[in-house]
């Protein structure tokens, strides 16, 4: 295994919104930099090359012969932005983490298994890599190695989401409201205001839209991104804020996340929307609060806030990382199965010849060596010989099978 090796820049190593300048960029291509990593791979003689661009990761995993060292890597960085300050290189390598080897297979099983994930536990990097592997598959960048790497990455990821509760308890503030929601045993078919329209309630509207609930009124104070919010709703109405006091139609739930730093929803205007007697659920996902104290304090408003909630994710990711003690032990045990199993296809390929080249002795033998020989012989023993030549034939071909596996799969082997 110690031709894998993985380059890579993360939010670990590097401010989430510098990693921009270690993307792979092509004029030729908006979406997937084909002609570059090409380039690359020639120019830095790699067998094979995956590239993994995400929010929170730029990763070259690939092969190749030589260990890494320095001027490796200021080539490399170079070639990805040749921009840089050459006198200033040392500072961007730094960034780099560097892994070689078995290492390096660990580290990219890891990150499919989204151990180096933001959020421990998440899924969306298994669709991340897989489109990475698609894209090197299609370009002709990748092959027998990085193909065996990616099936086994995946196969441990879908095991640590089977055989741990990585992932279970939500982390993220928008999934715990929801679920609190749902706790609540919701009304789909229930009236929903919501207020304000960026990006937290954006991704709160996706949950809603999946859970069924269409009655939805939004306010905000550009009347645009209410009509954009309102219209993922089937029955989604969109109004400017400043309207909010007028607002006629009952509420059941009140979804509100702003800017502001005051109270947007003010006891005053509450009290004008909102009966009196009228039970109604408030999620108030803003920091500082959406929601006047007063509000809170009533009778007939069930109040989930944010504070809470993020106490709740901190809680949860804490119970994520205890998994992920759990996952890496099994990464370990997970990787000398991989090592068996490369070792194993490096054998296949290394005798994938064997079996041709058996048969074309043996039909030089029949048809030029011995031709004249078996030329005078009878058709009972003609029989024979290419029944004996075939019962050969297929020994010889499983026997080196057999015997190099056996050598390769020791443990006391080194390839």
């Amino acid at each position: 295994m110690q031709r894998y090796k993985v380059v890579t820049i993360t939010h670990k190593t590097a401010k989430v919104n510098r990693l921009k300048d270690y993307l792979l960029t092509d004029e030729d291509t908006s979406d997937f930099p084909a002609n570059r990593l090409k380039e690359l791979k020639e120019s830095f003689a790699m067998d094979e090359l995956l590239y993994l661009n995400t929010c929170n990761r730029v990763t070259f995993f690939f092969t190749h012969d030589k260990k890494i060292d320095n001027r490796f890597l200021k080539d490399l960085f170079l070639f990805i932005n040749p921009h840089f300050n050459k006198e200033l290189i040392n500072l961007h390598l730094s960034k780099a983490l560097v892994f070689d080897g078995a290492d390096a297979v660990k580290h990219f099983m890891g990150v499919a298994a989204s151990f180096d994930s933001l959020v421990i536990g998440e899924r969306e990097i298994l669709g991340q890599i897989k489109a990475a592997y698609l894209n090197a598959k299609k370009y002709d960048l990748c092959g027998d190695d990085i193909r065996l790497a990616y099936q086994q990455a995946i196969v441990f990821a879908k095991k640590i989401h089977c055989d741990t509760r990585i992932g279970e308890k939500p982390v993220s503030v928008v999934s715990l409201a929801f679920r609190s929601l749902l706790e609540r045993n919701f009304n789909p078919d229930a009236k929903m205001l919501i207020i304000g329209a960026g990006q937290t309630n954006h991704l709160m509207a996706n949950l809603l839209i999946k859970s069924g609930i269409k009655n939805v009124t939004v306010y905000n104070r550009t009347l645009s991104k209410a009509e954009e919010l309102a219209a993922r709703f089937s029955n989604g109405k969109a109004i400017e804020f400043d309207k909010l006091i007028n607002h006629a139609e009952e509420a059941d739930i009140i979804l509100t996340c702003t800017g502001a730093n005051y109270a947007v929803l003010t006891k005053g205007i509450f009290d004008k929307i909102i009966p009196a007697a009228k039970k109604v659920t408030i999620i108030d996902l803003a920091v500082p609060q959406d929601v006047e104290q007063e509000i809170i304090e009533l009778d007939n408003v069930d109040y989930i806030d944010v504070a809470s909630l993020e106490k709740k994710a901190k809680e949860n990711m804490q119970f994520r990382r205890g998994e992920l003690y759990k996952a890496e032990a099994m990464l370990e045990e997970f990787l000398v199965t991989f090592s068996d199993l490369h070792k194993e296809r490096r054998l296949e390929l290394a005798l994938s010849d064997i079996p041709n080249e058996v048969k074309n002795i043996k039909d030089r033998a029949l048809n030029t060596a011995f031709k004249k020989d078996i030329e005078k012989l009878d058709v009972q023993s003609k029989e024979i010989l290419e029944k004996v030549m075939q019962y050969m034939e297929e020994k010889y071909i499983a026997l080196p099978f057999k015997a190099t596996k056996k050598s390769l799969l020791d443990k006391k082997f080194r390839p």
